[in-house]
């Protein structure tokens, strides 16, 4: 087993223990919603933060395309 393999191999056990949990703190979620108020419920998230909660956010960071000005003033500096 090469390092470049065992970095891999640590990485996929650490993003399924992660989902593990997860799923632990949804079933907890579900659980403590279903005994409080409405105001007094909490999202998963809020439960137990997992690692994996900012990589997420940071994969679906949105694409800025740019405008129609910008693409020109692109399109001028590179002399089409």
């Amino acid at each position: 087993m090469t390092f470049i393999d065992y970095i891999r191999y640590v990485i996929h056990i650490s993003i399924k223990e992660a989902n593990e949990w997860d799923r632990t703190r949804t079933l907890m979620s579900y659980i403590l919603n279903t005994q409080v108020e409405k105001k007094n419920q909490k999202k998963p998230k809020e439960i137990i933060p997992l690692w994996t909660d900012k990589y997420m956010v940071l994969q679906k960071k949105p694409v800025k395309l740019p405008t129609k000005e910008e693409k020109e003033e692109i399109l001028k500096k590179i002399g089409k």
